[in-house]
């Protein structure tokens, strides 16, 4: 199956650690699950030999049901299997069917030494869808070719033998008549398929809608969750901002305070300074008057002791004429 109902089944991506729901993987048709790719893996071309498994083996894309409706959104299933496309393993180029890659590795990479294999392969691919289905080919007067299908496929059913057409002249009544009848086939044909391009071009609206709606959202609940980031960074900022205007307020009266306190020391020291000064200034003049009395004193005393000494030098003189003059 190639749309997974089992949306979350675990899967191990051998490319990259993604593991679990992968939403769009690829398995290897002839390895199985074994060989698991996740998307971007395999879009990266992370798909590498490797044991059993080869390079060139088709990988077969498996949806989930939310994969699958983004995809091909209302598209019926083909026995069960979404639409397939894969790529050429030796140049690369995509979108080919199984029967389509089969055709383009004999007419480019016949001679690659990987190429018999390869066919191996989609030729089993190719058996193992056949169904059969009623078919004839129709041509037109302009020449061009068309298929249509005269009933739905039938597993078991044998293709009848188209009637062996009688040797005998045709009419150009006859002919005319079967130009006539494969004109309104064309016709009939044509509608039907412009029918089916309009239901696809439908159906592909219909997804576009349904994407656009998708990424619509999206982008209103990214911008949302980025609009309520942005005013819960910016409540955030002005909480910081208002915390540290608090700080700062109460740093700044706590340096107001510690002037203040600075300025009432610096005033009480100036005046104790001044006091002392004052202090000193009377000790001094104190200590001044002092010392001047006590150099008066000593003047004094010191006249005294002179006087004193005149009057004794006096008194000895007068003493000694007497003397003198009786010898």
């Amino acid at each position: 199956m190639s749309l997974s109902d089992e949306t979350m089944k675990s899967s191990k991506c051998l490319g990259c650690p993604a593991e679990g729901d992968l939403g769009l993987r690829y398995e290897c048709i002839v390895c199985g699950e074994s060989v698991t790719y996740c998307d971007k893996c395999h879009g990266g071309g992370k798909n590498k030999t490797c044991g059993m498994h080869k390079y060139y083996h088709p990988m077969k894309a498996i949806y989930n049901r939310q994969f699958f409706e983004l995809y091909f959104y209302g598209e019926e299933l083909v026995d069960g299997e979404a639409p397939q496309s894969y790529g050429c393993a030796f140049c690369h180029e995509l979108g080919f069917t199984a029967e389509e890659l089969q055709l383009h590795v004999l007419e480019k990479h016949a001679g690659h030494t990987d190429a018999p294999d390869l066919l191996d392969i989609l030729n089993q691919m190719n058996e193992q869808k056949k169904s059969t289905e009623i078919r004839c080919q129709e041509k037109s007067r302009g020449g061009l070719s068309y298929e249509v299908i005269l009933a739905e496929p039938a597993p078991n059913v044998a293709v009848p033998k188209r009637p062996v057409t009688p040797g005998k002249n045709v009419s150009v009544e006859e002919i005319e008549q079967k130009l006539k009848a494969a004109e309104e086939r064309r016709v009939s044909l044509e509608a039907r398929k412009m029918a089916e391009i309009s239901i696809k071009l439908a159906k592909v609206e219909e997804a576009t809608r349904k994407k656009d709606e998708i990424t619509n959202e999206f982008i209103t609940q990214t911008k949302e969750q980025l609009e309520t980031k942005m005013e819960h960074h910016v409540e955030k900022r002005e909480a910081i901002i208002s915390d540290l205007k608090e700080k700062l307020k109460i740093h700044a009266q706590d340096i107001e305070k510690t002037r203040e306190t600075l300025e009432q020391q610096k005033a009480n020291e100036q005046k104790a300074i001044e006091e002392k000064l004052k202090t000193a200034q009377a000790l001094r003049d104190e200590n001044i008057k002092k010392m001047l009395d006590r150099l008066k004193e000593h003047e004094r005393r010191a006249e005294v002791v002179r006087q004193n000494k005149a009057q004794t030098q006096d008194v000895d003189g007068q003493q000694q004429s007497p003397i003198a003059s009786s010898g």
